[in-house]
């Protein structure tokens, strides 16, 4: 069950997304019989719709309110999981990333939920491959759990007791770990899947032909974003794909560095956890567009096309949550493992703990002993110091010489 610290957090978190769920889709309903005012491409880019495009004008059925409620249970979940033994005041860009990577997953599943509910049995090739891409999907909590992230750490910053002279546990300084030991590992490892992922995705069976078993399992699991040409002509003709592994591994480094930045070693496991991965998506999403945009400013042109951009953008946010399922843990180990190290700015005083009776090293008072009845011992009783003892007669006697 959520604590009293984390309660406030986990239902801001829930709540939005659930509105947010469904007033986008609203918002997109409503837009799009707008196109002539607004270009669909732009409104689907920058207001998805959850679930698909939907005609306006219908009204709000019961599957979107289920949608809506299980998207917002899953992100509240997601922040329940980051800030659950994560102290006070510490953690600030994890969570943030957390929580954006909560509406992620939740806005994939909830739509893969909605999808599963309209789909007939038996299914067909082309099923499996739609059930895999929209659960591969995510742009909407791409889009709003940006709002979602931001709402959550400005709530857990204004509820910070941190001031508490009460010295619990959540407000005294806690142990951080190194950040940069788990930033380059998390780096180097998702360059390195980026590389033979793209590699893999020219030698597996099936390249040649796409609509092949072999060829749909490609480029579902490997996905198009992360294209690497192994021919020597290929990688002259478009030196871009070099420095997209690059790329990523040193977006995804600055990210997860800035998540372990002054996380505990143990109590941050979480948060540092969906962190990470929500860092292998925006980094593999962001590599994705790189060559679209480095095309069309060698063509001429200022800006891509929105419709050509957001299919790539898709598929590198795809590939981020399959690589994440490896990088996100291996970074938890190594922050783990690595030295932990205080902070001591000298600006942030310690709480004062309640003294306990372990501490409490003063002498007590001499108290006066309660009279009693009892006489007092004889005199003779005493021992007297001019008796001589036995032990000194024995001593002193020694037998004569006969």
């Amino acid at each position: 069950m959520p604590s009293s610290r984390t309660v406030p957090a986990v239902v801001v978190a829930g709540a939005l997304s659930a509105v947010l769920w469904v007033v986008t889709g609203r918002l997109a309903d409503w837009l799009s019989g707008a196109a002539h005012t607004l270009p669909g491409s732009l409104v689907r880019t920058l207001l998805p719709h959850p679930t698909g495009p939907v005609a306006g004008g219908e009204p709000v059925s019961g599957s979107t309110l289920l949608a809506a409620a299980l998207a917002g249970a899953l992100v509240a979940l997601g922040t329940h999981v980051a800030l659950r033994r994560l102290p006070s005041g510490t953690g600030r860009w994890a969570t943030f990333l957390a929580v954006w990577f909560s509406t992620v997953a939740a806005s994939a599943l909830a739509a893969t939920a909605v999808w599963f509910a309209g789909v007939t049995l038996p299914w067909r090739a082309d099923t499996i491959t739609e059930l895999v891409a929209t659960a591969l999907g995510g742009w909407w909590g791409l889009v709003n759990g940006l709002l979602v992230g931001l709402a959550v750490v400005v709530t857990r910053a204004l509820l910070d007791r941190r001031d508490d002279p009460a010295g619990t546990r959540h407000t005294r300084g806690p142990r951080t770990v190194r950040a940069w030991p788990a930033a380059l590992v998390a780096g180097a490892a998702t360059a390195v899947l980026w590389a033979a992922a793209g590699i893999g995705r020219t030698t597996l069976p099936g390249s040649a032909d796409p609509q092949s078993p072999w060829g749909v399992a490609r480029d579902v699991v490997l996905l198009p974003s992360a294209r690497l040409a192994v021919d020597r002509d290929a990688l002259l003709a478009d030196p871009v794909h070099l420095a997209l592994p690059l790329a990523v591994g040193l977006t995804v480094a600055l990210l997860t560095a800035l998540a372990a930045r002054r996380l505990p070693p143990v109590e941050g496991t979480g948060a540092l956890l969906l962190a990470t991965w929500c860092a292998c998506v925006l980094g593999a999403a962001l590599a994705a567009a790189v060559p679209v945009v480095v095309s069309t400013l060698d063509a001429g042109g200022a800006l891509p096309d929105v419709g050509r951009t957001l299919p790539v953008l898709q598929a590198g946010l795809a590939w981020g949550l399959v690589c994440g399922v490896l990088v996100a843990p291996l970074a938890v180990v190594v922050h783990r493992a690595a030295g932990t190290v205080r902070h001591d700015d000298g600006e942030v005083e310690e709480p004062w703990p309640a003294p306990t009776a372990a501490d409490d090293t003063r002498e007590p008072a001499p108290t006066e002993e309660p009279p009693t009845d009892e006489p007092a011992p004889a005199a003779a009783d005493a021992p007297r110091d001019d008796a001589p003892r036995e032990d000194a007669r024995e001593r002193t006697e020694v037998p004569a010489n006969a």
